[in-house]
Protein backbone atom coordinates (compact mmCIF):
# COMPACT_ATOMS: atom_id res chain seq x y z
CA UNK A 1 0.00 0.00 0.00
CA UNK A 2 1.38 3.46 -0.99
CA UNK A 3 1.19 5.85 1.91
CA UNK A 4 1.76 9.44 1.72
CA UNK A 5 1.70 12.56 3.64
CA UNK A 6 0.50 15.99 2.35
CA UNK A 7 0.72 18.85 3.61
CA UNK A 8 -2.99 20.41 3.25
CA UNK A 9 -4.18 24.02 4.48
CA UNK A 10 -1.31 24.00 7.20
CA UNK A 11 -1.97 20.38 8.10
CA UNK A 12 -0.80 17.25 7.02
CA UNK A 13 -3.29 14.63 5.80
CA UNK A 14 -2.39 10.78 5.04
CA UNK A 15 -3.29 9.96 1.68
CA UNK A 16 -3.32 6.42 0.85
CA UNK A 17 -1.91 5.81 -2.66
CA UNK A 18 -4.71 7.32 -4.85
CA UNK A 19 -7.47 6.20 -2.59
CA UNK A 20 -8.89 9.47 -0.40
CA UNK A 21 -11.69 8.97 1.46
CA UNK A 22 -14.56 9.91 -0.62
CA UNK A 23 -17.24 11.85 0.78
CA UNK A 24 -20.89 11.00 0.48
CA UNK A 25 -22.81 14.41 -0.19
CA UNK A 26 -26.15 15.27 0.05
CA UNK A 27 -26.29 16.44 -3.35
CA UNK A 28 -26.04 13.21 -4.27
CA UNK A 29 -22.71 13.67 -6.32
CA UNK A 30 -20.60 10.24 -7.56
CA UNK A 31 -18.08 12.54 -8.65
CA UNK A 32 -15.80 12.70 -5.04
CA UNK A 33 -12.52 12.51 -6.28
CA UNK A 34 -10.61 12.57 -9.73
CA UNK A 35 -7.12 11.83 -10.44
CA UNK A 36 -6.14 12.81 -14.12
CA UNK A 37 -2.79 14.23 -15.43
CA UNK A 38 -1.29 14.29 -12.24
CA UNK A 39 -4.07 16.05 -10.91
CA UNK A 40 -6.36 14.70 -7.99
CA UNK A 41 -9.58 16.93 -7.55
CA UNK A 42 -11.60 16.09 -4.17
CA UNK A 43 -15.02 17.77 -4.18
CA UNK A 44 -15.83 18.02 -1.03
CA UNK A 45 -13.07 17.85 1.99
CA UNK A 46 -13.44 17.49 5.18
CA UNK A 47 -10.03 18.96 7.76
CA UNK A 48 -10.77 18.27 11.22
CA UNK A 49 -7.37 20.09 13.46
CA UNK A 50 -8.13 19.77 17.15
CA UNK A 51 -11.90 21.31 17.68
CA UNK A 52 -11.13 23.11 14.83
CA UNK A 53 -13.72 22.20 11.08
CA UNK A 54 -12.76 23.37 7.93
CA UNK A 55 -14.81 22.78 4.93
CA UNK A 56 -13.35 22.63 1.26
CA UNK A 57 -14.85 22.54 -2.34
CA UNK A 58 -13.25 21.86 -5.51
CA UNK A 59 -9.43 20.84 -4.18
CA UNK A 60 -7.12 20.15 -6.75
CA UNK A 61 -3.93 18.97 -5.61
CA UNK A 62 -1.06 18.81 -8.15
CA UNK A 63 1.38 15.54 -7.97
CA UNK A 64 4.99 16.88 -8.06
CA UNK A 65 7.83 14.62 -9.66
CA UNK A 66 8.74 13.06 -5.89
CA UNK A 67 5.68 11.58 -5.62
CA UNK A 68 3.94 14.44 -3.03
CA UNK A 69 0.88 16.61 -3.43
CA UNK A 70 1.26 19.98 -3.68
CA UNK A 71 -2.31 22.29 -3.14
CA UNK A 72 -2.95 24.21 -6.57
CA UNK A 73 -6.55 25.55 -5.59
CA UNK A 74 -9.49 25.39 -2.84
CA UNK A 75 -12.59 27.23 -2.09
CA UNK A 76 -13.18 27.12 2.12
CA UNK A 77 -16.81 27.28 2.77
CA UNK A 78 -18.40 29.17 6.13
CA UNK A 79 -20.03 26.69 7.90
CA UNK A 80 -23.67 27.11 8.90
CA UNK A 81 -23.96 27.99 12.76
CA UNK A 82 -25.37 24.43 14.28
CA UNK A 83 -27.71 24.81 16.80
CA UNK A 84 -29.19 21.55 17.85
CA UNK A 85 -28.39 17.62 17.05
CA UNK A 86 -30.45 14.58 17.12
CA UNK A 87 -30.16 10.99 15.72
CA UNK A 88 -32.71 9.10 15.67
CA UNK A 89 -32.02 5.16 15.17
CA UNK A 90 -34.87 3.56 13.10
CA UNK A 91 -35.35 -0.08 13.71
CA UNK A 92 -35.80 -1.32 10.81
CA UNK A 93 -34.42 -4.45 8.95
CA UNK A 94 -31.72 -3.10 8.01
CA UNK A 95 -31.43 -0.42 10.53
CA UNK A 96 -31.65 3.44 9.46
CA UNK A 97 -30.03 6.30 10.91
CA UNK A 98 -31.13 10.07 10.41
CA UNK A 99 -29.07 13.03 11.63
CA UNK A 100 -31.31 15.84 12.05
CA UNK A 101 -29.95 19.45 12.34
CA UNK A 102 -31.10 22.58 13.38
CA UNK A 103 -29.37 25.99 13.32
CA UNK A 104 -29.03 28.94 11.53
CA UNK A 105 -27.13 30.69 8.26
CA UNK A 106 -25.53 33.72 7.88
CA UNK A 107 -28.21 34.69 5.81
CA UNK A 108 -31.15 33.91 3.58
CA UNK A 109 -28.91 34.28 0.62
CA UNK A 110 -26.78 31.12 1.00
CA UNK A 111 -27.73 27.99 -0.08
CA UNK A 112 -26.29 24.87 2.30
CA UNK A 113 -23.93 22.73 1.29
CA UNK A 114 -23.20 18.88 3.42
CA UNK A 115 -20.63 16.50 3.40
CA UNK A 116 -20.59 13.41 5.16
CA UNK A 117 -17.62 10.52 5.96
CA UNK A 118 -16.73 8.37 8.38
CA UNK A 119 -13.58 7.30 10.10
CA UNK A 120 -14.05 4.34 12.58
CA UNK A 121 -16.34 4.83 15.23
CA UNK A 122 -16.87 8.57 14.64
CA UNK A 123 -19.17 10.36 11.58
CA UNK A 124 -17.85 13.71 10.32
CA UNK A 125 -20.22 16.13 8.87
CA UNK A 126 -20.43 20.05 7.55
CA UNK A 127 -22.98 22.23 6.56
CA UNK A 128 -21.62 24.27 4.73
CA UNK A 129 -22.81 27.88 3.27
CA UNK A 130 -22.15 28.80 -0.64
CA UNK A 131 -23.33 32.82 -1.64
CA UNK A 132 -26.48 32.83 -4.19
CA UNK A 133 -25.73 34.42 -7.15
CA UNK A 134 -28.75 37.01 -6.95
CA UNK A 135 -28.51 40.66 -8.46
CA UNK A 136 -30.45 42.24 -5.47
CA UNK A 137 -29.44 43.24 -2.40
CA UNK A 138 -29.91 40.54 0.41
CA UNK A 139 -31.28 41.26 3.95
CA UNK A 140 -28.25 40.99 6.41
CA UNK A 141 -30.32 38.53 9.06
CA UNK A 142 -29.90 35.01 10.16
CA UNK A 143 -32.16 32.26 8.42
CA UNK A 144 -33.45 29.11 10.60
CA UNK A 145 -32.71 25.57 8.67
CA UNK A 146 -33.39 22.23 9.66
CA UNK A 147 -32.48 19.28 7.79
CA UNK A 148 -32.51 15.78 8.25
CA UNK A 149 -29.57 13.32 7.12
CA UNK A 150 -29.10 9.57 6.68
CA UNK A 151 -25.97 7.81 7.98
CA UNK A 152 -24.87 5.60 6.19
CA UNK A 153 -24.59 2.38 8.73
CA UNK A 154 -25.26 -0.06 6.50
CA UNK A 155 -22.92 -3.00 7.49
CA UNK A 156 -21.50 -1.93 10.47
CA UNK A 157 -21.24 -3.54 13.77
CA UNK A 158 -23.19 -2.79 17.08
CA UNK A 159 -21.35 -0.16 19.26
CA UNK A 160 -21.34 3.05 20.43
CA UNK A 161 -21.28 5.78 17.61
CA UNK A 162 -20.07 9.52 17.37
CA UNK A 163 -20.84 12.21 15.16
CA UNK A 164 -18.91 15.45 14.55
CA UNK A 165 -21.22 18.38 12.97
CA UNK A 166 -19.59 21.89 12.56
CA UNK A 167 -17.36 20.56 15.60
CA UNK A 168 -20.55 19.97 17.54
CA UNK A 169 -20.81 16.08 18.69
CA UNK A 170 -23.77 14.11 19.47
CA UNK A 171 -23.26 10.29 19.58
CA UNK A 172 -25.58 7.50 19.27
CA UNK A 173 -26.16 3.23 19.44
CA UNK A 174 -26.33 0.77 17.18
CA UNK A 175 -27.72 -2.92 18.99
Amino acid sequence: MNLKIVKMFGLQVLVTGLLVGVLQSANAQADGVLYLDNELTINDAIVMEGDKTRYYQQVRLAMEPNGDFRVVDAVEKQLAYVEELSVAVIETNPVEVELGIAGYKSTPCVELNTAVTRKGNTFFVVIGETPLQTLVACIQVTDPFEITLPLDVKGLSAGEYLVVVNGDEIDFTLD
